[in-house]
């Protein structure tokens, strides 16, 4: 039987190409580069109009910290889930959450149910939020819109589910002035053990 034996810098090569492998990757879409392309390959990426400015969450993996990660969280008692996307415009931190009810998921695997789905946000069952430096969700900031889950689908090589799809909406900010958020894409890869979470 033979023995491998790997030296650090062996090692640390590795490593480096797991996480590269782990980063979003961001293909800059043919109309507007300033977003990304809408892809059904789990590039960890998504984008958005905010009224006239940039957001934008591409994932970054380093050796002790993880940036602009998606999260899932599922409450099947109540059937509900909560979907959030962070990412930040010009710098800034902000996040865009989608509160979802009535779609019957009861575990991880059930994500893949939602492939081919349109979900009208009415701002009481089905809510949209965007959200500036973790300013806490309110009645006030609820949002109206669409979010579509173009392209759910297993990715059995890599133990994970890929999300793609595309989101409009608009919402109150604490003024009360209404702010647009159009031409939303997003395509990221959901793990069980790392971005999904049941309660």
């Amino acid at each position: 039987m033979k023995k491998y034996f790997y030296t650090s810098s062996q090692l640390l090569v590795v490593v480096c190409l797991f996480l590269s492998a782990c980063n979003g990757i961001f293909i800059p879409d043919p109309i507007d580069p300033r977003i990304p392309k809408y892809t059904e390959e789990g590039n960890n990426v998504a984008g958005a109009f905010v009224d006239n400015n940039i957001w934008k969450s591409v994932i970054q993996i380093g050796f002790n910290y993880v940036s602009d990660n998606p999260h899932i969280t599922l409450w099947p008692g109540n059937d509900s889930l909560l979907l959030c996307f962070t990412g930040s415009i010009s710098g800034e931190s902000s996040s865009i959450k989608f509160y979802l009810k009535g779609l019957n998921l009861t575990k991880y695997s059930d994500l893949t149910t939602l492939n081919g789905k349109k979900i009208q946000l009415d701002g009481i069952n089905n809510i949209g939020y965007y959200i500036e430096n973790d300013t806490p969700l309110t009645d006030s900031n609820k949002g109206v819109g669409q979010i579509y889950f173009r392209n759910v689908k297993n990715d059995n090589s890599l133990a994970l589910i890929i999300i793609s799809g595309t989101f409009s909406l608009s919402v109150n900010d604490t003024n009360g002035k209404i702010i647009k958020i159009s031409s939303g894409r997003f395509d990221y890869r959901i793990s069980d053990n790392s971005n999904f979470q049941t309660e």
